[in-house]
Order: C-alpha cells, then structure tokens, then sequence
C-alpha cells in the first residue's frame, strides 16, 4: 500500500481540459453564451427570411415537424422522386451556382462548420459546468434547434423534403463529427480563429415576437506576412467577405461587405423547394479576444435597415451584464431593447421620429 501511496502522489493532477471556442469571458457575445441563447438563434434562425410570424408561440409545429420526421425516417424515397443527380448537385456539392439551384451554400457554412463549432463550443459549455455526458447534452440541443428550424423551413408542406435530409443528416451530424477531432477543432479556433457572433434575441413585450436573433459565425485567418490584419468572413444568414486588424492587446475591429438573405420562398407546392433572395448589406465590427463587443450593419431591407448591437460589458467591466440592441427600418420607425444572459426583452417597434431615439 505505501508503494501505491507513493505512486500515486507522484503522479501529477490532470490539469484543465484545453479550450477551443468557449472561454468564459464575462464581457462581449462569450457572456450571452448558454445553450438558451444557442437555441433561440440556432432554432429560429430562419424567421430573419420573413417565412413566418416572428411570435414563436404561434408557429404550426406540428405538422410541418411530422413531415420533416418523416423524411428523416424513410429519406431515400424522397431522394429518389427529385432524383440523385440534383440532390448531389443542388444540395450536397457545389456544382450548381444560380440563386435558384445553390442549396448547397449554406449547407457548408451555418451547418457543417457553424454546427459542427457549436456542437464543440456547447461540449466546452457544459463540461465547464459541471453537466454529465456534454458531448450528447450538446449535440441534442444542436439537432433539436435543427429540427424546429427545418420544421419552419417546411412551411406546411405535405411531401418531399430533400432541404432536411441533407441539412441535418450530412452537414449537422458532419459539422458534429468533424468537430470531434481535436485536429480539426485546433484549425478553426487557431490558425482560422473561428467565433460565434450571433446576435442578441429578445421577446417583445406587447406581442411576444422574437426580434434580433439570428445564428452567425466569424472567421479570421491571419496573413503570413503580417499577422494583425486577417482575411475575414461572417456568414450564417449572410455571406460576406472583408478584413480584421488587429488593433493592439485584446481589441480587433472587422469590416465586410457581401450579401444578407431576406426572403425565402418555395417554388413548390407538393414539396420543400426554397429560394433565398440575398440583398446588399455591409458590416463594422469591434471584439475583444474574438468576443463581439458591437456591431453594426446597414442592408437593403425593409425592417433591418440599420442593425446596431451592443454586447455586455463592451464598454465597462462594472455593473450587470447586459447588451442594447437597436433597429431602424426604412422608413424611420425604431425597434430597441436589451439582452441578459438568459434571454432577452424589448418594447417592440416605436413610432418615435429618428430625432427622438436616443429619448
């Protein structure tokens, strides 16, 4: 027993798993960061395309969830009645480039790398606190907002929904096993330093609508012959491209330019088909240790004109932990509200004069 002893007291602790994506900054998107906050932006991320009424208590799960089961239960008939060639082609690989036929864009950007990151980062999560088996805590929270978000893509189709096989069986449960390799994890939070920015939701009071939600996700790549300034992209419901400088210490600021979806319409009648229109937009944005802190974007749309985002802490380390969101919509009217690290409450859209925001 005393050579056990010994041995054993010889032997050092395991320190601290490593960290690839949560950090647990109290300060910036990393202190609105909980698989809460991962839902509502994961789960309803598709209502920003105006396919529904933002007032998710009201929203026809039902059936549009049986359909998407059902596709997922039995999927190859579904594949065989579009045909394997457009499915590989439209969905799966990028072999098809009109704003008709391009599925398969966000296919690789929000799901394989946005969720297989999420899946790591909510890992991350919940091993920090303390949760048991965070590996399947996160990827059940990851395929459940999947799954309410397909369930409204579906918008009450009875039939065919090749969206939803390829969305969740081929890039979100991908995204999950590609983000289990530490190699792989290691690439995108350290040589491409990858970062959710996703937004701040919050639940009007007079209508309990879901306002300033939407899943996006931040990639620098630092150039080799000058590290402080990074090629960048920010993408979820958007595709867009620009660059990141890093400003000293902990701060960057980014700019991009590209395109955000506005619409999602469906050409079919008897099964799922969504075009997405895109619309200009351009982005400034300001993060601390790749924690957004502010951000700022200016699209051709008419409820999300201006969009200006301020996340806790961005100013000062003192006080509670809350961010301010605005909106200016085209013709004048204000929408505002804060956010808290569990959700998020706001007075819904003002009439106010643009002279009277800051009142």
């Amino acid at each position: 027993m005393g050579a056990l002893a010994r041995r054993a007291q010889a032997e050092p602790e395991p320190g601290p798993r490593e960290r690839y994506f949560y950090f647990g900054h109290d300060y910036g998107s990393q202190a609105l960061y909980n698989p809460w906050w991962v839902f509502l932006n994961r789960g309803f991320d598709v209502l920003q395309d105006h396919v529904a009424d933002r007032n998710i208590f009201e929203l026809e799960y039902r059936h549009n969830t049986a359909n998407v089961l059902a596709n997922l239960a039995d999927p190859f008939p579904a594949i065989e009645r579009r045909g394997w060639k457009k499915f590989l082609e439209q969905e799966i690989f990028p072999l098809s480039f009109t704003e008709h036929t391009a599925r398969w864009m966000p296919n690789y950007g929000l799901h394989l790398l946005g969720g297989g990151m999420t899946y790591r980062a909510l890992s991350e999560w919940y091993e920090d606190h303390g949760a048991p088996w965070p590996r399947a805590l996160s990827a059940a929270t990851v395929l459940a907002a999947a799954l309410v978000n397909e369930a409204i893509e579906n918008k009450n189709v009875r039939g065919d929904n090749t969206d939803a096989i390829a969305d969740i069986y081929v890039f979100d449960l991908g995204g999950m096993l590609l983000f289990s390799s530490d190699w792989v994890a290691r690439l995108f939070s350290r040589r491409m330093i990858m970062s959710d920015w996703s937004l701040q939701p919050s639940f009007t009071l007079h209508r309990g609508e879901l306002h300033n939600h939407g899943n996006y996700f931040a990639i620098k790549w630092p150039l080799p012959f000058f590290p402080p300034l990074r090629l960048f992209t920010y993408f979820g419901e958007a595709t867009t491209g620009g660059l990141s400088v890093k400003l000293g210490g902990e701060y960057s600021i980014s700019a991009a330019a590209g395109g955000a979806a506005t619409r999602l319409v469906n050409q079919a009648t008897n099964r799922v088909e969504n075009v997405v229109t895109f619309k200009p937009t351009g982005l400034l944005f300001l993060d601390r240790n790749d924690s957004l802190l502010a951000s700022l974007q200016v699209s051709d749309i008419e409820d999300y004109f201006i969009h200006f985002n301020l996340y806790p802490h961005a100013i000062s380390a003192k006080g509670p932990a809350f961010g301010y969101w605005t909106v200016v919509d085209k013709r004048g009217r204000v929408s505002m509200g804060v956010s808290f690290a569990v959700l998020g409450f706001g007075p819904g859209t003002s009439s106010l004069p643009p002279a009277m925001m800051g009142r």
